[in-house]
C-alpha cells in the first residue's frame, strides 16, 4: 500500500469515527440507544435542560418603569446586579411558575434519568406489522393530528409512509423550511422540499435541539424592559448594518430563540460553507450570556459533537458590552484560529497540531457535506 493510499484510509477512518456513533458519547449507551445521534435523549435532558423556562425563577424581571427610548446599553440599576433575587412584582397572576430549589430540581432530573433508563417492555410478535396493514385513509387521519416536524419524523419510518406523505401533503415541507430555517436561501431551484428539509436536519448536530428550536418554549412571564430595549436595538443594527458574512433573526415574539448563519472565512477549510447556529437568549440577558450552539455539523477543535462552542466569553468572561453580533464575530474568527490548549474535541486538536493538512482535508469535506446545502445535493 502506497503512502498516499494509507493517508486516504486514515482520513476515511477518522471521518467515519466522528460521523457514525453506535452509542451516546456521554453515557456510552448506559441509558439506551442514541439512534445515530451524538447524545442520547436521557443525557440530553439532563445536560441540556430547558434553560429559558427555569431562568425566570432567578434572573432579572421588569423592575424598570417606563420606556425611555434608550438602546438598552446603559448601566442598569443596582437591583439588576442581584442575579439571584426573587421577583416580587410584574408577574402575571395567571402565570404557572413552579419555584424549585437547585437541590430539588437536581433530584427531579435524576428521577427522570432513572425512569428513562428503566427497561422498556418488548413488543409482542406481529406488533411491528400492525400499522403496515392500515389503509392509507386511516393513516392520513392519524397523521393529520401531528405537527410538521413530527410528520417529517414519521416520513423517515418507512418507504410507504414517506411516499404517502409526499403525495398527499407536499406543502408541509416548504412550510417547515420557511418556519424553522428562515435564513435558508438556496442558490438553485428546489424541486423537492422534503429532500431539502431532510438535508438540513441531516446536517445538524442534534435533532433534539432542532425540536426545541421548532417548539420554541418560553416561560410565561413578563420580561424586563431593559432586555426588550437592548434586543430591539440589536435587531435594528443587525438589519441595517450586519457584520460581513453574518446574519441573525429572532424566531419568536419573545426574542428567546434566534437563528444565525456564519459564512466560512475565505482561505480556511470552511470557505463556501453556510453554518447555521441556534441561539437561546434567557430572560436575564444581558446580565447572563446567551446559549449559542452550532446546528450545522462542523469539524473544529472548539466545537463539540453536540454543537457546543468552547468560547470563554459565552461562559466565564461574559460582559455587558458584548452583543449577539459581537459574539457571532468572535465565533467566526475562532474558525480560522482555533485554541487547542483547552478545547471541546481533544482528538481534533491533536490532529490540528500534528497534521494540519489532514485536518484541513477533513474540515473541507465536512464543509462540503454539511454546510453547502444551498448549492450542493447529496444522494445519501
Amino acid at each position: 500500500m502506497t503512502g498516499h493510499s494509507r493517508d486516504n484510509q486514515n482520513v476515511g477512518n477518522f471521518i467515519q469515527a466522528h460521523l457514525q456513533r453506535s452509542s451516546c458519547y456521554v453515557c456510552n449507551g448506559f441509558y439506551g440507544s442514541c439512534y445515530d445521534e451524538q447524545i442520547c435523549q436521557t443525557c440530553h435532558l439532563f445536560l441540556f435542560s430547558e434553560e429559558l423556562a427555569q431562568a425566570v425563577q432567578e434572573n432579572v424581571h421588569n423592575t424598570m418603569g417606563v420606556e425611555d427610548g434608550d438602546s438598552g446599553n446603559d448601566e442598569p440599576a443596582d437591583t439588576f446586579y442581584n442575579g439571584f433575587q426573587r421577583p416580587v412584582q410584574d408577574i402575571p397572576l395567571d402565570a404557572q411558575i413552579i419555584r424549585v430549589g437547585p437541590s430539588q430540581d437536581l433530584a427531579r432530573r435524576l428521577q427522570l434519568l432513572s425512569e428513562m433508563s428503566a427497561p422498556q417492555p418488548q413488543p409482542l410478535d406481529g406488533d411491528s406489522d400492525y400499522f403496515q396493514e392500515l389503509p392509507p385513509e386511516v393513516l392520513l387521519t392519524v397523521f393529520s393530528y401531528l405537527d410538521d416536524f413530527s410528520l417529517w419524523c414519521v416520513s423517515k419510518v418507512c418507504t410507504r409512509w414517506e411516499q404517502l406523505l409526499r403525495s398527499h401533503i407536499p406543502q408541509t415541507w416548504r412550510r417547515l423550511v420557511d418556519s424553522c430555517w428562515p435564513l435558508y436561501e438556496p442558490l438553485k431551484p428546489v424541486d423537492d422540499w422534503h429532500f431539502a428539509i431532510s438535508a438540513l436536519i441531516g446536517s445538524s448536530s442534534c435533532i433534539l435541539c432542532i425540536r426545541r428550536m421548532i417548539s420554541r418554549p418560553h416561560a410565561e412571564c413578563q420580561e424586563n424592559s431593559w432586555r426588550r430595549r437592548r434586543l430591539r436595538h440589536e435587531v435594528k443594527n443587525l438589519k441595517s448594518d450586519p457584520p460581513e458574512g453574518i446574519r441573525a433573526v429572532p424566531l419568536d415574539n419573545h426574542w428567546c430563540h434566534w437563528q444565525a448563519t456564519i459564512l466560512g472565512p475565505a482561505g480556511s477549510p470552511f470557505e463556501g460553507g453556510q453554518f447555521f447556529l441556534y441561539i437561546q437568549i434567557p430572560y436575564g440577558y444581558p446580565m447572563t450570556p446567551p446559549v449559542v450552539r452550532f446546528l450545522t455539523k462542523i469539524f473544529h477543535p472548539n466545537v463539540s459533537r453536540h454543537g457546543d462552542i468552547g468560547l470563554d466569553s459565552l461562559h466565564y468572561n461574559w460582559s455587558l458590552a458584548l452583543t449577539i453580533a459581537k459574539v457571532l464575530i468572535s465565533i467566526q474568527s475562532l474558525l480560522t484560529d482555533p485554541f487547542c490548549d483547552v478545547c471541546m474535541e481533544p482528538d481534533i486538536a491533536q490532529l490540528y497540531n500534528n497534521d494540519q493538512q489532514t485536518y484541513n482535508t477533513i474540515a473541507r469535506y465536512w464543509t462540503h457535506r454539511f454546510a453547502m446545502n444551498d448549492i450542493l445535493t447529496w444522494s445519501n
